[in-house]
């Protein structure tokens, strides 16, 4: 993993830790990347549902227990100043974890996709560790995404607890370093 988190090119795009002042503005777009991305995947009636105060709200907790813990989140700032998604990852929360680092999330709003921030993300706050992650079985956009950064399906399932949507577990074996 990266420790330095920078501008990403000339385009103005760039990724910055999570701080109290985002909550905000993470909340209203991680509700609007959950309806738009989960669309015919999750009931209707549960993306009506979401919250955008209760999606801060739970923000502004996480950034106040942030210091001292492993896991990290990073939002991702278009070239107009705007929150256009975040990514998280940090300790695996699976009792039967085949890797002790997970990608919790790679959250990105549609003009974010395609940029090259959702690789870069990665890059930071997985880097070259082994890692797992959670996606709906039915988000092939996502899932394909996760393939060609390497990850593979690693046969665990789950039920996404408030809709029962089938999600599976995917595993990345990290890059092997070189000693010398």
């Amino acid at each position: 993993m990266r420790s330095a988190v920078s501008e990403m090119s000339e385009s103005g795009w760039q990724l910055r830790p999570l701080a109290p002042a985002d909550c905000d503005e993470l909340g209203r777009v991680h509700m609007a990347v959950w309806r738009e991305a989960y669309a015919g995947l999750m009931p209707a009636d549960h993306l009506a549902g979401l919250s955008d105060e209760r999606c801060a709200a739970t923000w502004r907790e996480r950034v106040a227990r942030q210091e001292g813990h492993q896991a990290r989140t990073l939002v991702v700032v278009d070239p107009k100043g705007r929150i256009a998604g975040f990514a998280s990852a940090g300790p695996s929360r699976d009792a039967d974890a085949p890797t002790e680092w997970e990608l919790y999330a790679v959250n990105l709003l549609p003009h974010a996709r395609g940029t090259g921030v959702a690789d870069r993300l990665i890059d930071e706050l997985v880097g070259d560790l082994d890692a797992t992650l959670w996606v709906a079985e039915g988000n092939a956009r996502a899932r394909s995404f996760y393939v060609r950064r390497g990850f593979a399906d690693e046969g665990g399932r789950s039920a996404h607890e408030p809709t029962g949507v089938s999600e599976m577990r995917m595993v990345r074996r990290g890059v092997p370093h070189t000693v010398g």
